[in-house]
């Protein structure tokens, strides 16, 4: 089997995760045909107003979990989780979701931070994880 890099993995949870998914076409009153979670880049033309909520994933850190000699089986692996909505409300009730979801899966969020997206005029709350993922995916 393929091993996925971590940011796919938590990408594919969240995605795969249909009460996440629900909550996000009840919010924005519209069904799309895929998830509008992302990695890294959000398309040009889902940068809009009326296309939240959304959410983007972004990598902050993967290094060796348990060993410093390199030889660890896993990846002790520091992501962000952004959420992208019209109120704040909206915005906490997707991340009160995606926190179970990471929980689920033994992740932690240690760190929060809401504030005003300018750029797409919304409002953009950062979660910050930590996860303890096998290399080799099970």
């Amino acid at each position: 089997m393929l091993n996925r890099h971590p940011l796919v993995r938590m990408w594919d949870l969240l995605r795969k995760d249909t009460e996440l998914v629900d909550m996000l076409n009840k919010i924005r009153k519209e069904t799309s045909k895929q998830p509008l979670i992302y990695t890294f880049e959000i398309p040009e033309n889902y940068q809009k107003t009326e296309q939240a909520p959304f959410i983007r994933l972004t990598e902050i850190m993967n290094g060796n979990a348990l060993e410093h000699d390199g030889r660890s089986n896993h990846y002790r692996y520091l992501f962000a989780v952004e959420t992208f909505g019209i109120s704040i409300n909206d915005v906490h009730s997707i991340n009160e979701r995606v926190v179970e979801i990471i929980e689920s899966s033994d992740g932690i969020c240690f760190e929060r931070e809401l504030s005003r997206d300018d750029k797409f005029n919304l409002y953009n709350q950062m979660l910050s994880f930590n996860i303890i993922l096998n290399k080799k995916e099970q």
